[in-house]
Formats: structure tokens, C-alpha cells, sequence
């Protein structure tokens, strides 16, 4: 009986097993089928960012009134008008070497006084820092000295020269009445002529000598005087070499007063780009305390292929464009000699005046060096109206309140204007301003055909459109996380099951 039951429960286990594998393609297939709705969104999902990697460049944009106040738009018709031959290249903006100066104290001191720092903007003539100088107070105090030397001279000659020219022209009067009292006697036959000839002898030598006294104290007082302009203005070429004024000189001169502060003064107008000196330091000669640039005028450095170099010439007028779009206008100063052999570029040298700063060293720019002959009439737009997609070039059409990209082929760029050589017409309504933001919009919201720019109703209506994409999002997910946990329940049941019936009855 007992052997009876054994072999009987092995068909029972193996009907069981065949009725558990059977039931198991059914709940695999069910399995499959949950999962299936998010693989079939998967692909979809990667069939549309392939079809969105197709891109046909920008659509048609339409845009209310206050749609168009919000973008900023500006339309109207391109110009016809007058477009030199350029040649375009990017620039770098450098100080004049000519106009760089270093400013060194002239002599040695200690610095007293600071008036400058670095980036000031400075005139010519105003005083940087002041120095405290033994030179320059000896220097002065010698000048006085000498001053005061030469004077005591003068006063020196002009007395004693002075007392002889008293003491002779008293002996010219004394022989001038002698001689009068001779004639007078001779005339009624008193006196000799002899005694006449004589009184008229000791006049004539009394005036000699007096003349004599008075041309030597005319010359020694006018060499003295000579002396001491010459020495004033040796001590004020000296000082003045040092950085002491005349007018300071002068004053010192009439109050008979030393000073020892020394300024330093900016030899040219412009800005201070270095500061090298400290209260309480003793400077010399050979240091430099400040450096200045004038930035007025100031060079703008270009490189130019050795294809282009025949049509670039000393003179050329060249419009500069800075990064903020400002524009100054500007020549050639020289061209290069020698290309260079890793490049192949030839250095080109612009000068321009910038009386506004508006140029700083180190900045790069954009240079038009204008290389046409003749002008020549051409349709023109402002280089804000053409929208680049790749090699692709396009302006807005205005029709209504719709803007259509339209294709154009353009030409020359020259200072913020673009030729247009085809496209579009002179009666055409264009965008002049705001087409990137026109771009933009067409490339955020392809395909819609409404007012995308100020119509509140419309963004509302887009957030409801999208609500439905969200919720369907989730609610895959969440039939992805079910099938999993059913496929992991299903298996283990049946590895369970399968232990079970592999056991032999104990019984």
C-alpha cells in the first residue's frame, strides 16, 4: 500500500508542475502587456527628438500690437544708399608708444606729500607729489648768496667810483672858473696869453678825467649787473631742471626765503597707469615714481592676410567699432614690412583720436579699413536686421502682423550696415530691430501660429495643453513600477512552487 502511495504521488507532482508551467505563459504575457505602453512612449519619445533634430530654421512669427511693444520691434523699409569696399579684421587697442612717459624726481628728497594714484586722470603741469630737498634749498640759498655778493659789488663801485667823480668834477669846476677868470684878463691886456693857454690846458684835463671816472663807473656797474643776471638765471635753469618754477624762483627772490619742497609735476595729460612711491620715502633721480599714457590720440593694432596686403595703404580711412557698438573713425598710420612666418599676417598700425576715453589699451575691437575707390549704390540694412542660421542669412518681412523669415544674400559689412544683394525690395517691410528676438520666439514655440509674445490666454491655454502630457507621464511610470513588482511576485511564486513539488512525499 505504502509502495503504492509513492508511486502515485510522483504523476500527482508532475501534473501539478505541467499546470503551474502552463499558467505561467499567461501571467508572462500579462507581465509583457503592462509593460508595453511605456516602451511604445519610449520610442515615440525617441522618434521626436529625431524628427526635432530635423531643423527647417525659423517660422513665421505672429505678434499683436503690444507683442511687438514687448519684443521691441522696429520696422521699416531698407535704404538705398552709398557702401564703400571695406576689409574687415579684429583689433587690439594700444597705447602710443610716443605717448608713454615715465616721471622720475629730478633730485633726491623725501616725499612729503602724495597727490595721485593709479588710474587718475591727470593734466599737464599738475602736481603728482611733493619732496622735501636738501638740493634744492642749497641751490636756492647759493643764488641768494651770490644775489646778495653781486649787490654789495655794485653798491661798492658806485660809492668809491662815485666819491672820485664828485672830487673831479669839483676840479673841473674850480679849473672851468680859472680859466674864465684868464680869458677875462687876457681880453682887457692884463694877463699873458700864455697863462690862457695854460688855464685852458688844466680845464680840458679836469673834464677828461671826470668823463673818464664816469664811463668807468657806467661799465663796472653794468658788468656787475651782468654778472649777476647771468648768475639768476644759471641757479633758475638749474632749478628749473629740478622742477622749480621761475615764478618760484621769483619769489624766493623777493622775500629773500629758502624753500626745500620740491613738486612733482605730470609732464603730458593722461591717465596715471603706475605708482610707485610712498609718504616718508627718500627718492632719487633714478627711480620711477609714476608712469602716465596719453590716451588721446591711441594706436589700434590689426593684422592683415598676405592676400589682402595690396589693398591696404598708409592713409586708408578705417571705421572702429568698439564691443558696446560704439563707432570712431580713424587712419593708417603705417603698414608693416615683414609678414609674419607663423601667421602670415602683415601688422597694421591705426591711429584715432579719443578725447572721450572711450578706447583703453588691452580692449579689442572691430576695424573697417575702407580699400574701395568709388562708392557705389546698394540696398542696405542694419546689421541688427539679418539673423544668421548657420550659413543661412534672413530678414523679417512684416505682412499684417505676421513676420516671415524671408532668405537674402547678402554682401559687404561695413560700420553696422550689410548689403543686400538679393531677397528682398526697397518696398519691403522689414524688421530693423528685435529680429533675434523674433528668432527666438519662432525657435521656442515652432509650428503655432498665434500670438506667442503678449496674449495671457495663450499661455494659459499652453499650460493646459502641456497638463495632460505631465499627468500621462506619470501615470506610465506608475504601470512601469507595478509591472516590475508583479513580474518579481510571479517569479518568486513559481521558484516556491517548484521547490515544493520537487520534494518527495515523506509519506
Amino acid at each position: 500500500m505504502d509502495s503504492y502511495v509513492k508511486h502515485s504521488s510522483r504523476p500527482n507532482n508532475s501534473k501539478r508542475l505541467q499546470i503551474i508551467h502552463s499558467l505561467f505563459a499567461p501571467i508572462a504575457v500579462v507581465v509583457l502587456a503592462l509593460l508595453s505602453p511605456f516602451s511604445v512612449v519610449a520610442h515615440e519619445g525617441e522618434n521626436e527628438a529625431f524628427a526635432g533634430g530635423d531643423h527647417a530654421g525659423p517660422e513665421t512669427v505672429t505678434a499683436s500690437q503690444q507683442g511687438q511693444r514687448a519684443l521691441g520691434l522696429e520696422v521699416g523699409p531698407p535704404r538705398f544708399s552709398f557702401l564703400k569696399d571695406t576689409l574687415s579684421s579684429t583689433g587690439e587697442v594700444q597705447a602710443a608708444e610716443t605717448q608713454s612717459f615715465d616721471v622720475n624726481p629730478p633730485v633726491s628728497g623725501v616725499v612729503q606729500s602724495v597727490y595721485a594714484k593709479q588710474g587718475d586722470t591727470v593734466k599737464k603741469g599738475q602736481v603728482l607729489a611733493l619732496v622735501h630737498s636738501i638740493e634744492v634749498a642749497t641751490t636756492l640759498t647759493q643764488l641768494l648768496n651770490n644775489r646778495q655778493r653781486l649787490l654789495g659789488e655794485i653798491t661798492r663801485v658806485k660809492t668809491e667810483i662815485g666819491s672820485d667823480i664828485t672830487l673831479q668834477t669839483n676840479q673841473v669846476q674850480l679849473a672851468k672858473t680859472s680859466y674864465e677868470r684868464e680869458a677875462a684878463l687876457f681880453k682887457e691886456g692884463i694877463s699873458a696869453q700864455k697863462s690862457l693857454l695854460e688855464a685852458k690846458n688844466n680845464l680840458d684835463s679836469a673834464q677828461v678825467k671826470l668823463a673818464t671816472l664816469q664811463q668807468r663807473l657806467k661799465q663796472e656797474v653794468v658788468l656787475l649787473q651782468n654778472q649777476l643776471k647771468m648768475t639768476i638765471e644759471s641757479a633758475e635753469d638749474q632749478l628749473e631742471i629740478m622742477g622749480i618754477g621761475k615764478a618760484e624762483v621769483d619769489r624766493s627772490l623777493q622775500s629773500n626765503h629758502v624753500t626745500a619742497d620740491l613738486p612733482i609735476v605730470a609732464p603730458v595729460s593722461g591717465a596715471v597707469t603706475q605708482r610707485d612711491i610712498t609718504l616718508g620715502e627718500r627718492v632719487d633721480p633714478t627711480k620711477k615714481v609714476f608712469s602716465i599714457v596719453n590716451l588721446n590720440p591711441i594706436w589700434v593694432m590689426v593684422d592683415i592676410y598676405q592676400e589682402q596686403i595690396p589693398n591696404v595703404k598708409q592713409g586708408q580711412e578705417v571705421a572702429i567699432t568698439t564691443p558696446s557698438h560704439q563707432t570712431l573713425s580713424g587712419k593708417i598710420s603705417s603698414v608693416g614690412t615683414v609678414v609674419d612666418d607663423a601667421t602670415k599676417t602683415l601688422h597694421v598700425r591705426i591711429i584715432t583720436d579719443n578725447p572721450a576715453g572711450v578706447l583703453r589699451p588691452g580692449m579689442f575691437v572691430q576695424a573697417q579699413i575702407i580699400i574701395g575707390s568709388k562708392d557705389k549704390q546698394t540696398l542696405i540694412v542694419p546689421d541688427a536686421a539679418v539673423v544668421r542660421d548657420g550659413d543661412k542669412r534672413f530678414v523679417y518681412t512684416k505682412v499684417g502682423n505676421s513676420f516671415k523669415p524671408t532668405p537674402v544674400r547678402t554682401g559687404l559689412e561695413v560700420a553696422g550696415d550689410v548689403e543686400i544683394l538679393s531677397g528682398i525690395a526697397l518696398s519691403d517691410q522689414i524688421v530693423l530691430r528685435g529680429a533675434q528676438q523674433l528668432k527666438a520666439e519662432a525657435v521656442l514655440r515652432p509650428g503655432e501660429g498665434h500670438d506667442d509674445v503678449a496674449d495671457d490666454a495663450d499661455h494659459d491655454s499652453h499650460g493646459a495643453d502641456a497638463a495632460p502630457k505631465v499627468n500621462s507621464r506619470a501615470q506610465l511610470a506608475m504601470f512601469f513600477a507595478f509591472g516590475v513588482a508583479a513580474s518579481f511576485i510571479v517569479i518568486a511564486i513559481w521558484s516556491f512552487v517548484s521547490k515544493r513539488m520537487s520534494v518527495p512525499d515523506s509519506k
